[in-house]
């Protein structure tokens, strides 16, 4: 065999062949196999279990790894692979290697190996040491770790930051698993409540170590309910107990952790105290729904607080309603001055308050007005005998004190349910009864009855101060003219001046206008206005009025749509500026009302000097816009179904189609567009569409209007049509939109 036919084995091989092939099936297998190490993604390395680890053998992955050359281990290294470990680390290799031969021939380590570029990369060596004729071996495997151990590194950095977090938080991380329902709480737990934390500790648990207020173990148990029903995030607020038994505002928010599948494992939570902030917005909202004089309810919180309670009242449970008013207190005012006047209210709400139950409600809700709210009375007797003790101690008030006046009241009294559900239809029958006391004499009470109400109108009273003792005259006659002109014109747009003259002329005063919202009520415009002699007009300055600018406008009227102002200094600055410059003094307005909603108003305006409004010019001023209320929204309906259904107009006799509107009942045409008028002459509104098109005595076979979608047929007088029906509403009638298209040519 030649030389160059031999084939040898070349020495220090990391791979030794089968001895038992010949020498070229030995040398072809080995061929094989160093090109498969030479390219696996791994380094392989044999060296030498030597104090330098001297390399024999090293496949080519691992050199594109570091980025030298097998010649330059050589030249650089000596073909020392100790000397490619990082010099932090050789030490720790050396001796980890020498401990685990001791115990066994595996060795595994980890460390960073140099490269060419001065970078080092971090791998895991796998190894085992074995006996060769020139001594002992090791055969390494070198994985290459680099990322995992920066992803290792990046996340211990980033529990150590959340570590230092929770040290100088004091927002509580809680777990819950699902498996075990268990809650796992942090240990800053034991800093803001003063006792350890709770550890792996289930909610019933829980309720017997009391650490959570009882009433709201059932929002933590509903938050886990919503979780498990697949809410995705969840936030609430609770009491939680310190160790010294006060109860702190917690806001507990969790968000659900899932599974690679979908599935619901744990929720994360934080526990964040709002204790400080939960009692600031308290006693903020306290203090905004207070009245800052006499430390009562205001008007609004009164009254909402009133309509939550009889929201939940079983009808069998019986309350009352007083509506308290101080008899000639504009009199005390003006003879003692404000501040006494002041001192009066504050005397009068105290003496008011004594008499009550702290369960009760007591609001101040005009200026010398006031609401009692009493709650589950046993009978009705009961209310007329408070209504005494109020009488009774109000008479007293002022008695041992060297003043020389005597202050008294008047009350309204109205019953749940028995005169109303809601606290606006109690609200007026206590108004009534009040109205009705004033009337009988002062210092006295008054139960509403029935019999009490006005033939066709109710009563309506501001929240201020009112002359009672001015006859309260009924002039039917305006009443009756006003809605006799309504139900009689024609012409509505010019019913409504005469009908403003009218009002204005009564009652003297300078301006009766109407407003109307715009579509979407942000704005309003003046539409109607009557002026009296040497009072210009402001109609054309009150266009498009943004409520935007208007500083919460709506906020004026109560709860009978009534803006009431004696004085226009009394009024937010916007308001204020506004009605300077139209030079208004007094102003009382009316709101018209669609669906609860108010969508504009009636009003006059007093322009020579401040004025009090009364009960008569309240009256009928609510009476007037509710009447004109009625009839502008009709009016204004049908005029925009005016305006939609000439636009369809329009829009259809611009089409180059064949179309036309009939009815869906008896066949009958509503509408015809031009270009089937052309076609059609003989066609008219109101004939039959079967006679018009077709001389037919009766409806087409397969009419489409009766079957709908699309059918073909056949003129008399040639040709044929395919023709498509439509739904649609027609004059508030329901009606077919048909379309024709000619399909003659396709028939033949």
């Amino acid at each position: 065999m030649a030389k160059n036919d031999r084939y040898e084995i070349e020495p220090g091989s990391m791979w030794l062949p089968d001895p038992h092939l010949s020498p070229k099936q030995q040398h072809f297998q080995t061929t094989a196999m160093m090109a498969f190490i030479n390219n696996v993604p791994t380094g392989v390395l044999k060296c030498r279990n030597d104090e330098k680890f001297t390399i024999l053998r090293i496949n080519d992955g691992f050199l594109k790894w570091i980025g030298y050359t097998r010649q330059e281990l050589s030249s650089l290294f000596s073909d020392c692979y100790l000397n490619l470990i990082h010099p932090d680390d050789q030490k720790n290799v050396l001796d980890s290697t020498r401990q685990q031969l001791a115990s066994g021939g595996s060795v595994s380590n980890e460390y960073r190996i140099l490269c060419k570029n001065g970078s080092s990369r971090w791998i895991t060596e796998t190894g085992y040491c074995t006996q060769e004729e020139d001594g002992p071996v090791f055969f390494c495997t070198l994985t290459d770790i680099t990322d995992l151990y920066e992803t290792r590194e990046n996340l211990r950095l980033s529990l150590d930051r959340h570590d230092i977090i929770m040290r100088q938080s004091k927002n509580i991380v809680f777990e819950w698993d699902k498996k075990t329902n268990s809650l796992l709480f942090s240990t800053n737990w034991a800093e803001v409540f003063g006792y350890p934390p709770l550890s792996a500790l289930d909610f019933g648990q829980m309720t017997q170590r009391g650490h959570i207020a009882a009433e709201y173990i059932d929002i933590l148990h509903q938050m886990l309910d919503e979780i498990v029903q697949g809410a995705s995030f969840l936030s609430r607020e609770c009491q939680i107990k310190t160790r010294k038994g006060i109860s702190i505002w917690c806001r507990i928010q969790v968000t659900s952790q899932l599974d690679l599948n979908g599935n619901l494992i744990k929720a994360i939570g934080v526990i964040v105290n709002v204790d400080t902030e939960k009692r600031i917005i308290d006693s903020l909202r306290q203090k905004a729904e207070r009245d800052p004089l006499t430390g009562l309810y205001d008007k609004a919180a009164i009254q909402s607080l009133i309509e939550k309670y009889l929201s939940a009242a079983p009808k069998s449970e019986q309350c009352a309603l007083f509506m308290i008013d101080i008899d000639d207190f504009k009199v005390v005012n003006d003879t003692m001055g404000h501040l006494f006047g002041d001192a009066v209210l504050a005397d009068f709400s105290a003496s008011i308050c004594r008499v009550t139950r702290s369960s009760d409600l007591v609001g101040r809700v005009g200026g010398d007005e006031f609401l009692v709210f009493l709650k589950a009375i046993p009978s009705e007797r009961t209310a007329l005998q408070k209504a005494q003790r109020f009488l009774s101690v109000i008479q007293n008030l002022f008695r041992e004190k060297k003043n020389n006046i005597s202050i008294s009241c008047s009350i309204g009294i109205s019953l749940f349910p028995s005169h109303g559900h809601d606290f606006r239809s109690l609200y007026q029958c206590a108004d009534i009864a009040l109205y009705q006391a004033k009337r009988k004499g002062k210092n006295t009470s008054c139960l509403y009855a029935d019999q009490m109400r006005q033939p066709a109108l109710e009563v309506y009273r501001p929240n201020s101060p009112i002359d009672f003792d001015q006859p309260a005259v009924s002039k039917s006659s305006l009443s009756e003219s006003l809605f006799r002109i309504l139900y009689t014109t024609k012409d509505i747009e010019k019913a409504i001046p005469l009908m403003l003259e009218m009002v204005g002329r009564q009652f003297d005063v300078s301006r009766v206008y109407v407003f109307e919202n715009s579509e979407d009520n942000s704005s309003c415009s003046n539409t109607f206005e009557w002026c009296n002699d040497g009072i210009s007009s402001e109609k054309e300055n009150l266009q498009n009025l943004s409520y935007d600018s208007l500083d919460h406008y709506f906020d004026n009227f109560n709860e009978d749509g009534i803006f009431f102002c004696q004085d226009r200094d009394s009024t937010p600055d916007a308001q204020r500026k506004l009605l300077q410059k139209q030079g208004v003094y007094s102003l009382l307005q009316c709101a018209i009302r669609h669906n609860g909603q108010i969508v504009g108003f009636v009003g006059v305006d007093e322009c020579t000097s401040t004025r009090f409004w009364s009960e008569e010019e309240i009256r009928t001023l609510a009476q007037l816009s509710e009447l004109l209320g009625t009839f502008l929204l009709q009016n204004r309906a049908l005029c925009r179904a005016k305006k939609a259904q000439n636009q369809m107009r329009q829009l259809l006799d611009g089409q180059n189609a064949f179309l036309c509107v009939v009815d869906q009942e008896n066949f009958q045409l509503f509408y015809l567009n031009k270009k089937m008028q052309q076609q059609y002459p003989q066609a008219a509104v109101g004939q039959h569409c079967y006679k018009a098109f077709f001389d037919r005595t009766s409806p087409c076979s397969g009419c489409p209007v009766q079957s709908g979608g699309c059918q073909i047929i056949s003129l008399p007088a040639g040709g044929s049509y395919k023709i498509s029906a439509a739904p649609v509403e027609w004059d508030e009638q329901s009606a077919s939109l048909l379309t024709w298209y000619d399909v003659s040519e396709q028939q033949k």
